[in-house]
């Protein structure tokens, strides 16, 4: 068994809008072979969401609207069987949204270190998932992302070759 953790903007999911942000829970496209490249993985990984949700701290949507915006991004994805997401620009909140609840962690010691580039996200999901930094991988789109594998000591992976790389995988079977 082993864990991959995965960005969500701009690596499985984009605004159907077309705006640069989502404009409401819904406003959510999947990035062309990013759900092949989910459904390619066995059963026996487990599959978290990993998002920085700046938009909240900044006004520009509720928490319960981002809440909604996970689950919704869960129907999408069904194997991602959880998402971690930081809402204000400090890095001292996260939250864990599944199908049905959202879970404060902010009190833990990683608080502080949530926002990516920040590796709180990632190590919080490790732990509470009993991997190792070993058999956790990070796939994302952005700078922070790769820093914050860096930091949390995981392998990292480009969304766009790991999109081609799991196509390929997928293709052969």
């Amino acid at each position: 068994m082993a864990l991959l953790l995965v960005d969500l903007d701009g690596t499985i999911r984009k605004p159907l809008s077309e705006e640069q942000y989502s404009q409401h829970p819904k406003d959510q496209a999947i990035i062309a072979g990013a759900d092949r490249a989910l459904q390619s993985y066995p059963e026996n990984w487990i599959i978290v969401g990993i998002t920085n949700q700046g938009g909240v701290a900044a006004g520009h949507k509720s928490m319960q609207t981002c809440v909604e915006e996970q689950q919704y991004t869960l129907e999408l994805f069904p194997q991602v069987k959880e998402i971690y997401f930081c809402p204000d620009f400090a890095g001292k909140k996260c939250f864990r949204v599944t199908a049905h609840n959202a879970h404060n962690h902010s009190k833990t010691h990683w608080s502080g270190q949530f926002r990516k580039p920040g590796a709180g996200m990632l190590l919080l999901a490790i732990a509470r998932h009993q991997q190792s930094a070993q058999n956790t991988c990070y796939v994302g789109d952005r700078p922070e992302d790769e820093t914050a594998a860096q930091r949390a000591k995981v392998q990292f992976q480009w969304a766009e070759d790991w999109i081609k790389q799991r196509q390929s995988i997928s293709e052969r079977f």
